[in-house]
């Protein structure tokens, strides 16, 4: 798929679909939360969630205090469900709609979580 097909593919599955009618739908992201803390990142570190969308990554990482955060996602639907669903502290987030294959990143990251590495 060409990057505006996969953009428009990915905008149709969240205003189709809720949050949780996707199959990678998770309440809490547990693994993920184990392998961010096994790193050893501090509340200080600069994180970009790959692909984060409406994923409750950055609902847990906000709760335990992490400042510098960034979500990346190819969808402005699915950015927008976690940004209501957060709130106010969508403030402290920086929210970043676009392509990855095509984003260049405008510093250097800490942690990288990539949403795409967990599939096999």
């Amino acid at each position: 798929m060409s990057g505006f097909n996969r953009q428009a593919h990915w905008q149709q599955v969240y205003t189709e679909k809720g949050e949780n009618q996707v199959s990678w739908f998770q309440e809490r992201p547990t693994v993920s939360l184990e392998l961010i803390e096994a790193v050893g990142v501090k509340p200080s570190s600069a994180i970009i969630d790959i692909g984060g969308g409406a994923s409750h990554l950055v609902d847990a990482l906000v709760e335990k205090g992490f400042r510098d955060l960034s979500v990346l996602d190819l969808s402005e639907n699915a950015v927008s469900v976690a940004k209501m669903r957060l709130g106010r502290r969508a403030g402290t987030v920086k929210w970043i709609v676009a392509d990855v294959t095509h984003w260049q990143p405008p510093s250097a990251y800490d942690l990288w979580h990539d949403r795409a590495a967990f599939h096999f």
